[in-house]
């Protein structure tokens, strides 16, 4: 599951300033051996570095899903979103170099305990600086990918598996984003050019006490090669939805014949699942068939449809 909250991504120099910064805070303390008192300080100067790197970096990578936590459909969306394999392996370098940083701690700070002299101190505790800059440096790509991938993981839409999902699916410029912006609160940008919808838009319905998700995905084309934009299309229709509402335009002004239509629902009746041809456009013409005939612009047939929608998801 994608968590509602997927925690900022810092740089690499703002995890090395942040966890040196932090050591600022240790307070001054006297000791009649000016070595144990250097011993001490430099001990504590590990151990707050590598606790606030630690911090930093475990909040990043337990705060990112994990590709085999996720459900069908959001491991499908984020293929899509994103490169899976440099996903992954960001994520296990996060965990990688936490563990370096408690090994580096851990030996610097047992080499300290057993110096004898100021200068082996300060041997253990540069030692110590330059591994841990090095392994956090190392990070950035890591970093970056992370930071890149969080802004695309917050456009996969929660889809709450209790209610009524609705899927939206035609051809581009069908009307199916201002289908939806009528059954509900959600306003989509409408435009009459192909694709306008890059995302999957979800809106409720609450119709007769039963509340519906309705999703209108991006518009499809029936080819054998698809692009990211109706991946995501594909992936809501596979993998979620107990109805599919197809929207046909009658008037072809979409840019596409009725045969295409046509042979576009034919290949997602194969997906078994319930699917309802719905024709747009019957303020400009109504064609002669047995869908169920609305005009998304005038709103109607709009009841009509409610009425098939409660039935069908019964």
């Amino acid at each position: 599951m994608i968590p509602d909250k997927i925690p900022p991504v810092l740089t690499s120099k703002e995890i090395i300033e942040k966890s040196f910064r932090n050591t600022n805070k240790i307070q001054d303390i006297y000791k009649p051996d000016f070595v144990d008192k250097v011993k001490i300080v430099s001990v504590q100067k590990i151990q707050i570095m590598e606790a606030t790197s630690r911090r930093i970096i475990n909040r990043i990578y337990k705060g990112f899903p994990k590709i085999d936590d996720l459900d069908n459909f959001e491991k499908d969306m984020l293929y899509v979103l994103v490169n899976a394999r440099e996903y992954d392996r960001s994520l296990n370098n996060l965990k990688w170099s936490a563990q370096k940083i408690s090994e580096f701690a851990t030996n610097s700070i047992r080499g300290i305990k057993k110096a004898r002299d100021e200068k082996v101190v300060a041997r253990f505790r540069s030692s110590f600086y330059g591994r841990f800059s090095s392994v956090i440096e190392n990070l950035d790509e890591s970093l970056s990918i992370l930071r890149d991938a969080r802004e695309q993981l917050r456009k996969i839409p929660f889809i709450n598996k209790q209610d009524r999902v609705i899927i939206i699916a035609g051809f581009p410029n069908v009307g199916k984003s201002m289908l939806i912006s009528k059954l509900t609160n959600l306003r989509p940008e409408i435009a009459e050019y192909p694709f306008t919808t890059k995302d999957i838009n979800v809106g409720i319905l609450i119709h007769n006490n039963r509340r519906y998700q309705i999703m209108d995905v991006p518009g499809l084309l029936n080819r054998s090669r698809i692009n990211p934009i109706e991946k995501k299309a594909l992936a809501a229709i596979e993998n979620v939805g107990n109805l599919i509402i197809y929207l046909f335009d009658p008037t072809e002004q979409c840019g596409f014949s009725i045969e295409e239509q046509e042979n576009l629902y034919q290949e997602l009746n194969k997906q078994g699942k319930k699917i309802i041809p719905v024709d747009n456009k019957a303020d400009i013409l109504k064609m002669d068939n047995d869908h169920i005939k609305i005009s998304a612009l005038t709103e109607e047939g709009i009841k009509e449809l409610l009425k098939v929608i409660e039935v069908e998801t019964s």
